[in-house]
């Protein structure tokens, strides 16, 4: 077993406004200040001047681009809502068949408007939640007449293949099946019998009104992107590791230092939790190439204590620009896997399954995961747009019950 070198995150942040005072210190150091005294103002000033323009002239050839603050977790995420007319607009997460999508809302306050609008008159004293966890299920079945500013709305949903018109067919509401759970709304969709994406897999859907344009077309077939190398692959994963391992650290209790890293093979891209790796390429709206790493290794602390160790990163090809997804959680194992965080600050979520998705609006990928909460063992659909760090949609798809 090999002890973990602590790694430092660089700061690579230019301040060429400190030019002088770094400067004017470097000079006292030195000892040369009787000689500086010899030379006039203004010669120290031009002198000053130029430094100060070569370090802001520095700055113009590294990147300017800033990554977004890490997040903790993915919310439940929604911008769903349901107007007057009883259109819907909004983002949603999901996953489709060969004749049907379903596209998901665990977004109560969407939920309770869906059975405010659709439920029948004599119920409509009761709390629209209420009302629901009782019913349990409640199929909405959309009148062409009554419910057509909602079936004329202009429905897309992207797969990993592309992005194309939908049609909705039924709402399903589901009540909350336990106390820790809660609703869930099911919109059922169909794609069109002369569509030329597939939407089979991990899906993300829209809807909103036709007098919004967007600048790609309705129909959108994603062009591949190639894999990653293996030696690339490798590489990602190893510095993915040392940045994983160098945070976790900084927060562990001197007790349970230093992590150990066991050395197990991971497995890549598969279906595994523990000991495995999602490494997935992704298309920016400019058109540039990042890749996305989901690791889950196995560490073992100073006490003994066995864990799994996870996080979710974005790095460029050239490995000199990268972002924290999702802040690294360390999760004691168990004989049936992850039970709970290791540390009084731990969070109890791993991240697994990556995928790419078309997003609208541009010609640029979302990513489609999935959240585990090993506390209450449920499991949340997340679309990111990973430029970001934007939760465009989420929704639990297992609650634990």
């Amino acid at each position: 077993m090999t002890h973990l070198p602590s790694y430092r995150i660089p700061d690579r942040t230019s301040q060429p406004e400190n030019a002088r005072r770094v400067l004017q210190d470097a000079v006292a150091e030195s000892g040369l200040q009787p000689l500086i005294a010899r030379f006039s103002s203004l010669t120290l000033a031009t002198l000053l001047l130029a430094l100060s323009a070569c370090t802001a002239l520095s700055g113009v050839f590294t990147p300017a681009e800033r990554p977004p603050l890490p997040l903790v977790q993915a919310e439940i995420s929604s911008d769903a809502r349901v107007d007057s007319t009883g259109a819907i607009a909004g983002s949603f997460v999901g996953e489709g068949t060969s004749r049907q999508v379903h596209l998901l809302s665990s977004d109560p306050a969407f939920i309770a408007e869906l059975v405010r609008r659709w439920r029948p008159e004599k119920d409509r004293r009761i709390d629209p939640v209420d009302w629901l966890n009782k019913r349990g299920t409640y199929a909405i079945n959309l009148d062409h007449n009554a419910d057509s500013a909602l079936l004329n709305e202009v429905m897309l949903t992207g797969s990993p293949d592309g992005h194309t018109r939908v049609k909705l067919s039924t709402i399903l509401l589901n009540g909350a099946k336990c106390r820790n759970a809660g609703p869930q709304a099911e919109l059922i969709v169909e794609p069109s019998r002369s569509a030329r994406v597939s939407l089979r897999g991990p899906v993300v859907g829209s809807f909103r009104s036709a007098d919004v344009k967007w600048p790609v077309s309705d129909n959108y077939s994603r062009d591949p992107i190639a894999d990653p190398s293996g030696e690339l692959v490798d590489s990602l994963i190893e510095r993915t590791a040392q940045v994983m391992d160098s945070v976790i650290q900084s927060r562990l209790p001197t007790r349970e230092l230093p992590l150990r890293d066991e050395h197990r093979r991971l497995a890549i891209n598969s279906l595994a939790d523990e000991d495995a790796a999602d490494v997935i390429p992704v298309r920016l709206d400019d058109g540039r190439i990042r890749y996305a790493v989901s690791l889950r290794e196995t560490r073992r602390t100073a006490r003994g204590a066995e864990a799994m160790a996870s996080i979710v990163m974005i790095w460029d090809a050239t490995l000199t620009w990268r972002q924290i997804v999702f802040l690294p959680t360390l999760l004691e194992l168990g004989r049936r896997g992850p039970t709970r965080p290791l540390g009084e600050r731990g969070a109890p979520y791993y991240w697994r399954r990556l995928q790419t998705v078309s997003g609208f609006a541009f010609e640029r990928d979302y990513v489609w995961m999935e959240q585990v909460n090993v506390r209450d063992g449920s499991v949340r659909w997340v679309i990111l747009e990973p430029r970001g760090n934007i939760v465009v949609a989420a929704a639990d798809v297992e609650d634990g019950c």
